[in-house]
C-alpha cells in the first residue's frame, strides 16, 4: 500500500488510513499516531473501531460508499484526548479508492480542525454576546421609547441650533401640530416670548457647565392660542448615526415642558382679587377707587384699557353723538329723551400705547343706549358678557374704532348692589382669547363688591354730610371749644375768664320802622344786617354770644384768652358802625346803631339740656348792657375800665359822669375812631 501516497496528493495538514471492507487497517500515515489515544493499540491489521470508536453503528454506510451508492462520509467536530493533545477537535472523511488490482479500499482522512473549532466557538460566543446586547439595546430603546411615548409633559428634543430632532405624543397635544410637523423645524417657530432666554440657552449649558435651566416660554399653538409653558432644559450628549465614527458625540438639549397657562391665570385672578380687596379697604375715595380698579384689573390680567361707565345724570338737553347699532362709534347727532337710560364713560385705564388713544377719544365722546354696545348689553341683561371676537360682534365691526387698532377681544361686568344697577366696566384686548367663564364668575363677584362699596361710600358721605351740617348748626350755636368739651363731656360747661370786653349793640328805633314791613320783610332786613355783623365776628375773631330781638352781643377774649381783647372789640364796633351807614346808603333806611362795651371779669358757660346756649354772667355783662342802654345813637360809649385799653390807640372823647340804672354814677367815654 505504499503506492497510495503516492497516487494522491495528500495536503501535509491531513492524516489517512487506509481499511478494507471488512474495516481492518491496511496503511497510514504516520501523523495519525497523535490522533490515538493510545498509540500502542494501533497498527496494521487491526480493527480501526478499537481506535476510533466514533465510527462504531456507521458500516451500513461504509458499505455504500465502498459499493458506489454515496460518494463518501463525513462526520465533523469529532472531539479527541490523548497525552499530547489534551483539548483536540478532528474531522473524519470516508472515501472510496480502487487499487492497482481493481480491490476497492476505504480511506479515512483525518484532519486537525482544533484550531478552527476553538475559533468558531470564540465566534459563536462573541455572536451569541452581540445579540444578547442587541437584544437588550433593542429592549432598552423600546422601554426608552415608551416612556417618553407616555410621559405626562411635553418633550422636545433640539440641536444646538434649536433645531427640532425629537417630540413625543405630548408635544403633540400641547402645541396642535403632528410630529412631522414639528420635527426639523426651528422651536423659534412656536415661540411668542423668550426668544432671547433660548438663544443663550446653549451657551449657558455648555459654557457655564450648568446641568439644567429653568424657562418659562410663551408658546403658539397651531390654532393661535397663546400659553405660558415652564420647560426645564438640560444639555445632552448624543451617537452622531451615519458619519462613520462610532464614537461621534453630538450636544442636544432636551426640554420638559408643561401648560402652566392656568396656573399663571389663577395666580393673576388672585393677585387682582387681592388688590382689589387692598383698594377698597385702602381708599377714602369713590373715584380714586374705581380707576385704581380699573388699572389692578387691566395690569394683572394683561388687558389694554379698562373703561367706566355710569348712568347719565337727567337733564341732558345738548345734542351728544350716539351709539350706532351698525358701527361701534357714529358721528350720528341726535337729541337725548330724558326718560330713556343712557350710559356715559366717566373714567377708563390704558397700557399708555399710543395706537389706543383713538379709542379712548371716540369712547369719551359717545353715549350708550341701554341694550346697545357691550356696556350698554351687560346693563340691560345684569350679568358678564364676553366677544372673543369684535370684527364679528353686531356692535363691533371691522370698521369700528376699536378693530382699526387692533382690539380683538372684550369682555365687561355689571356693578351692581342686590338688584340696583350702577354702572358697567368694561375691558378690550389685543389678543383674540375664548369666553373664560372663570375669570367672568370672578369679575361678576368683583362687580357685587364693587357696588356694596359703592353704596357705603354714599352711605359714608351722606352721614359725614350729615355730620357736617350737625357740626355746622352745632357751631353756631356754641364756640368750637366749647362744642368740642361739650361733645366728650355732657356734664354742666362753667368758665371764669379774669379779662374780657363785652360789647352789646342795638338798632335804634327798629321796631318804629318794622311797623310799616311785612313780618318776612323785617327777619330778612336783620337777616341781612346781623350777617354782616356776623362776617366781622369772624374776621376780628371774636365770640357772637347771642341776639335779642334787635340787639347783637359779641364778646372778645374767651373761650380762648387773648390780650387784645378791647382793641379787637373796639375794631368790630367802629366796623359796625360803618357797615349800618353802607347798609343805609344801599337801602335808602335810616338805621341808627346804640352800642356799649365794659371790660372786666365774667363766668361763661351752657345752660339748659334743651336749645342750649353758651352764654355770660357777671356784673361785666350788665354794666356792658348798661353802656348800650343808656348810650347816645349812632355812638359807642365804653366803661373806664375799657377807656384805661383803649386810649394809647383810639380817639375818646369823655362824656362825662352819668347816672346808670343799678350802679349809681359812673364816668363814661365815647370810642370816636382810630
Amino acid at each position: 500500500m505504499s503506492s497510495f501516497n503516492e497516487q494522491i496528493f495528500i495536503p501535509p495538514h491531513v492524516q489517512y488510513i487506509v481499511l478494507d471492507a471488512d474495516l481492518i487497517v491496511r496503511d497510514f500515515s504516520l501523523g495519525v499516531l497523535q490522533f490515538i489515544e493510545a498509540e500502542d493499540s494501533f497498527a496494521v491489521n487491526q480493527d480501526i473501531r478499537e481506535s476510533f470508536p466514533e465510527i462504531i453503528g456507521c458500516e451500513a454506510i461504509f458499505e455504500g460508499v465502498l459499493a458506489g451508492h454515496q460518494p463518501g462520509f463525513d462526520l465533523k467536530g469529532i472531539s479527541r484526548t490523548t497525552p499530547t493533545h489534551p483539548d483536540q477537535y478532528i474531522d473524519l472523511y470516508f472515501q472510496k479508492y480502487s487499487g492497482p488490482q481493481g480491490e476497492n479500499y476505504l480511506v479515512l482522512f483525518v484532519e486537525d480542525v482544533t484550531e478552527k473549532m476553538q475559533l468558531e466557538q470564540t465566534l459563536v460566543q462573541s455572536t451569541n454576546e452581540t445579540n444578547l446586547l442587541l437584544t437588550a439595546l433593542t429592549a432598552s430603546r423600546n422601554y426608552i421609547n415608551r416612556i417618553v411615548s407616555s410621559i405626562a409633559d411635553a418633550l422636545i428634543v433640539t440641536d444646538t441650533q434649536h433645531t427640532i430632532t425629537t417630540v413625543n405624543h405630548a408635544t403633540e397635544k400641547l402645541l396642535g401640530y403632528c410630529q412631522d410637523e414639528l420635527v426639523h423645524e426651528s422651536f423659534f417657530e412656536f415661540i411668542l416670548e423668550g426668544e432671547q432666554q433660548l438663544l443663550e440657552l446653549p451657551q449657558i449649558l455648555q459654557q457655564q457647565g450648568e446641568l439644567s435651566r429653568n424657562l418659562e416660554l410663551i408658546c403658539q399653538t397651531k390654532a393661535g392660542t397663546k400659553i405660558i409653558v415652564a420647560f426645564s432644559c438640560s444639555g445632552i450628549q448624543t451617537e452622531t448615526h451615519g458619519d462613520g465614527n462610532p464614537h461621534s458625540l453630538t450636544p442636544e438639549i432636551v426640554y420638559i415642558g408643561r401648560d402652566i397657562t392656568e396656573r399663571r391665570r389663577t395666580q393673576q385672578r388672585l393677585a387682582t382679587q387681592y388688590a382689589i380687596a387692598n383698594i377698597l379697604s385702602e381708599s377714602t375715595g369713590l373715584e380714586t377707587a374705581t380707576h385704581n380698579i380699573l388699572a389692578a384689573i387691566g395690569e394683572n390680567l394683561e388687558w389694554d384699557i379698562g373703561e367706566l361707565w355710569l348712568p347719565l345724570q337727567a337733564g341732558i338737553s345738548k345734542p351728544i353723538p350716539l351709539l350706532s347699532p351698525n358701527a361701534l362709534y357714529s358721528e350720528e347727532v341726535a337729541s337725548l329723551p330724558t326718560s330713556s337710560p343712557y350710559l356715559q364713560r366717566v373714567d377708563f385705564w390704558s397700557n399708555n400705547a399710543p395706537i389706543f388713544q383713538r379709542f379712548v377719544d371716540q369712547t369719551n365722546r359717545v353715549l350708550l343706549q341701554a341694550g346697545v354696545g357691550l356696556a350698554g348689553r351687560v346693563w340691560v341683561r345684569g350679568i358678564p358678557q364676553w366677544i372673543s371676537d369684535l370684527s364679528r360682534d353686531v356692535d363691533f365691526g371691522e370698521e369700528s374704532g376699536a378693530s382699526k387698532v387692533g382690539l380683538q377681544s372684550a369682555f365687561a361686568f355689571p356693578i351692581q348692589s342686590g338688584n340696583e344697577m350702577l354702572g358697567v366696566m368694561s375691558f378690550f384686548g389685543r389678543e383674540q382669547l375664548p369666553p373664560d367663564q372663570n375669570l367672568l364668575q370672578m369679575m361678576a363677584a368683583t362687580g357685587n363688591q364693587l357696588g356694596q362699596f359703592i353704596k357705603r361710600k354714599e352711605a359714608e358721605k351722606a352721614l359725614w354730610e350729615q355730620q357736617e351740617k350737625t357740626e355746622s348748626l352745632l357751631l353756631n350755636i356754641l364756640p368750637q371749644p366749647i362744642a368740642e368739651r361739650l361733645k366728650e363731656d355732657t356734664q354742666t360747661i362753667a368758665d371764669n375768664f379774669d379779662e374780657v370786653t363785652v360789647l352789646f349793640a342795638d338798632l335804634v328805633g327798629f321796631t318804629e320802622i318794622a311797623s310799616d314791613l311785612p313780618p318776612i320783610a323785617i327777619v330778612e332786613q336783620l337777616n341781612v344786617i346781623f350777617s354782616q355783623f356776623d362776617q366781622l365776628t369772624e374776621r376780628h375773631n371774636l365770640e357772637k354770644i347771642k341776639t335779642i330781638g334787635d340787639a347783637y352781643m359779641v364778646v372778645g377774649g374767651l373761650p380762648t384768652p387773648r390780650t387784645d381783647h378791647a382793641s379787637a372789640i373796639a375794631e368790630m364796633a367802629l366796623d359796625m358802625r360803618d357797615t349800618i351807614k353802607q347798609i343805609n346808603q344801599e337801602t335808602g333806611q335810616q338805621f341808627q346803631i346804640r352800642m356799649g362795651i365794659n371790660t372786666g371779669s365774667v363766668v361763661a358757660g351752657v345752660i339748659g339740656t334743651k336749645k342750649f346756649i353758651y352764654d355770660l354772667w357777671g356784673d361785666t355783662v350788665n354794666t356792658a348792657s348798661r353802656m348800650e342802654s343808656h348810650g347816645i345813637s349812632g355812638c359807642i360809649q365804653v366803661t373806664a375800665a375799657t377807656y384805661e385799653h383803649l386810649k394809647s390807640q383810639y380817639r375818646l372823647e369823655k362824656r362825662g359822669v352819668i347816672s346808670i340804672k343799678g350802679k349809681g354814677e359812673m364816668t363814661t367815654y365815647l370810642l370816636v375812631g382810630r
